[in-house]
């Protein structure tokens, strides 16, 4: 009997390559959303801890200083927009990862299925090999006797 070989081995391999690539692509949109977290967090901090100049002020301190509390309030918008991103990237990376996984789980559930069926068919045939050696062996004493 041949060796066992499954026939659609090679569609197996590319949907574990394709599911390895989306498991990497998950990790690094997850490694984003991350970084983009920790940058608003950053500029969060950065706006409430800008003190107001205390004293008597000039016009353009004033200036000055709306203007850097704008800068970094844009800035804070800037990241949290960048965080939406970041999020929706790695709700699809997500999705696309667990499709990869079903499918290549679909195809590793049929190898296993036709494996058993093989392994049966093989026990089978081993025992019916068996049982004609054992017949031969038999006829034979039987007709040396």
């Amino acid at each position: 009997m041949k060796a066992y070989r499954f026939r659609l081995d090679s569609v197996l391999r590319v949907r574990q390559l394709q599911e390895r690539a989306a498991a990497q692509r998950l990790a690094a949109a997850v490694r984003e959303l991350q970084c983009a977290r920790a940058e608003l967090a950053s500029a969060r901090r950065s706006l409430a801890g800008l003190a107001a100049p205390a004293g008597r002020l000039s016009a353009g301190t004033v200036q000055w200083t709306q203007a850097q509390s704008d800068r970094m309030s844009e800035r804070a918008r800037q990241r949290a927009d960048e965080v939406d991103t970041a999020e929706e990237l790695a709700r699809q990376a997500t999705q696309a990862w667990g499709t990869a996984q079903q499918r290549m789980a679909t195809l590793e559930r049929l190898d296993e299925r036709h494996l058993a069926m093989w392994r049966t068919e093989f026990d089978r045939s081993e025992g019916l090999a068996l049982d004609d050696l054992t017949t031969a062996r038999q006829s034979a004493e039987d007709g040396v006797r």
